[in-house]
């Protein structure tokens, strides 16, 4: 069912399901299987997609080709690894997967925390490895939460989605201090002032409306300050003394990230490319592009 040329989106948790011919979940809040119980009619490969879900999964056994953002990945057992909505995603199992899969929404995280799920979990960035390869005694004692976090959700216990989670929580926790022993703390949170919070906040949401099709333009600076209600002036220069960079540097730097996803994850046009990110030309993409990286999209695209 893969198909380069376009990019399927799923606004949740059912869609995407559905489409990957697995379960009906409980409801759009958060999921959990294990890979060995799907229906035979699972899709074993996927057209590249995009979904308003964070997802993880745990490969005990099995392997696959992933392609998760701007990177490609050989998933292999042991191998646990992270997805959000930020994410162009593509897969093939190239062997049966035995392990676990969990998806939730940002939805039921905001019913009990307002933190920003990206910036509190480092692996669910666009620019982030995604995957983590754990050792015998990591996956017994990932095997144990996930177990018990299925056994809440197919069960009946009183306050159910708060045990759910909790459990979650505990599992994000230990994702995140195994993240960092394997990627060093360069795999920094960004800073967490509360307007430069609010702005990466927008920026992320901008991207999505983006990414789906929803937003009319490319915001600019004075964009961003007019939804934060506050002066252009104000926001570059709060901007840049809390970071080291303008705002303009964050808005082309995660602009540079969306194009080098889409031209390493799909067989869209350079042209198509511009069109979906709001280029109004082009050539000027080519130019923001390469200004950006020493390379064309195309130079980009071809280098292996």
């Amino acid at each position: 069912m893969k198909d380069s040329n376009s990019i399927s989106y799923f606004k949740n948790i059912a869609e995407l399901l559905k489409a990957l011919k697995t379960f009906t979940p409980q409801s759009n809040l958060f999921h959990i299987h294990r890979h060995e119980e799907v229906p035979e009619t699972h899709s074993s490969e996927t057209q590249i997609f995009r979904s308003d879900t964070f997802s993880a999964s745990l490969l005990i056994e099995g392997e696959a080709e992933y392609k998760i953002g701007i990177e490609e990945y050989n998933m292999k057992s042991g191998s646990f690894y992270f997805m959000s909505p930020q994410h162009l995603r593509y897969y093939k199992k190239t062997k049966p997967w035995n392990g676990f899969v969990f998806l939730f929404s940002s939805e039921f995280i905001n019913q009990f925390t307002k933190t920003n799920i990206y910036r509190k979990y480092p692996f669910f960035q666009i620019d982030a490895n995604v995957q983590l390869q754990l050792n015998h005694k990591q996956i017994k004692d990932l095997n144990g939460l996930l177990t018990k976090l299925l056994s809440i959700y197919q069960g009946n216990e009183k306050d159910k989605l708060k045990l759910i989670y909790h459990y979650l929580s505990i599992v994000l926790i230990t994702s995140k201090k195994w993240y960092f022993e394997q990627n060093g703390h360069k795999a920094k949170l960004k800073n967490s002032d509360l307007l430069s919070k609010s702005f990466y906040d927008l920026l992320e949401t901008h991207f999505f409306y983006i990414a789906t099709q929803k937003a009319e333009h490319l915001f600019t600076v004075s964009d961003f300050a007019s939804k934060l209600n506050i002066s252009t002036n104000h926001l570059s220069d709060t901007i840049k003394k809390e970071t080291g960079k303008t705002a303009t540097q964050i808005i082309k730097e995660r602009t540079i990230l969306e194009a080098k996803s889409l031209l390493k994850s799909t067989d869209l046009t350079v042209s198509e490319i511009a069109y979906f990110l709001k280029f109004q030309d082009t050539s000027y993409f080519s130019k923001y592009f390469k200004s950006a990286t020493s390379l064309s999209p195309t130079q980009f695209r071809d280098k292996k």
